[in-house]
């Protein structure tokens, strides 16, 4: 089993900068009749069919119409928009593989090309040799950076068109989170909460997810000898027939930063997932060491 530092993360200086966002969403129990189940050192991993995964999809979609109260400024079938979007993103990880491309603008030696496959016991192998939990895995082409970070109560309409719309939130700088590696996260992104901006564009007919930009709107200083000038997340979705869901293939991170220890760092780097060969019937790994009842009053 490989160690994080064996395995170049994606986006190496924003997690070092701690400017990434990671949520772990996990499936109720009772939601589930038959599935099979992996118990490792990280917790309990399950297999689940797309049927249950849509289902747990509503349920996510309710819990989300219900925090979607307190956003005065839209209207109930803005909000529905809004959930439905939020809802198509799930953290289960079919069967499957895919290749992954990443490129650096700065640095083009670490620019790399690998295959992965996701395996039934809740492994992540690429054609490198090296595995990892997928739980463990950070980014991927199947999530994004989620609604924990969202400030519904603030959230606002800003562009619409016959066919698209997207809504503005600012950063909860109260958000919480069971996963412990998403709340330290939350909690380093503090010092920039005020100028974080999150634009959700989405299908006005169906409601349909088409891009999350999580953005700095301008220059912040978090020390005194530090200022972080840029962070732009976009992520663009795209439905696939076979898998039956919406998957994130297209993502880029830009940063710009200055600090004494590190001088001036500015890095855009884009990351393309595409030849998805999948398990049939689909299957899904689920990590369920957490208990939901806990995080749904977050």
């Amino acid at each position: 089993m490989f160690s994080r530092s064996s395995v170049r993360n994606p986006f190496p200086h924003v997690r070092n900068l701690l400017f990434g966002i990671v949520v772990l969403s996990v499936v109720p129990s009772a939601v589930f009749a038959e599935r099979t189940v992996t118990s490792n050192e990280s917790g309990d991993i399950i297999a689940s069919n797309l049927a249950e995964m849509q289902e747990y999809a509503e349920l996510q979609k309710e819990r989300l119409l219900t925090r979607l109260e307190v956003a005065k400024s839209l209207s109930d079938h803005q909000k529905e928009l809004v959930a439905t979007a939020l809802s198509k993103d799930l953290e289960g990880i079919p069967l499957c593989s895919f290749s992954q491309d990443i490129v650096y603008r700065q640095d083009t030696e670490k620019s790399e090309s690998r295959s992965v496959t996701v395996h039934a016991n809740g492994l992540l192998t690429d054609d490198k040799s090296r595995e990892r939990i997928f739980s463990e895995w950070n980014y991927s082409p199947f999530s994004a950076p989620p609604a924990v970070g969202m400030n519904f109560a603030s959230a606002k309409l800003i562009e619409e068109s016959e066919t698209e719309a997207t809504f503005q939130f600012k950063f909860n700088k109260k958000a919480k989170s069971m996963s412990e590696n998403t709340t330290e996260l939350l909690g380093n992104l503090k010092r920039v909460a005020k100028n974080l901006r999150y634009d959700l564009t989405v299908d006005t007919q169906t409601g349909a997810p088409k891009k999350l930009v999580l953005e700095l709107i301008k220059p912040t200083r978090v020390m005194v000898v530090a200022r972080v000038k840029k962070i732009r997340h976009e992520y663009v979705y795209k439905f696939d027939e076979n898998l039956q869901r919406f998957l994130i293939p297209n993502q880029t991170v830009e940063f710009a930063y200055s600090a004494p220890t590190r001088g001036k760092q500015d890095e855009k780097i884009e990351v393309t997932y595409s030849t998805f060969e999948c398990e049939t019937p689909l299957r899904y790994m689920w990590r369920t060491s957490i208990d939901l009842t806990e995080q749904s009053r977050l």
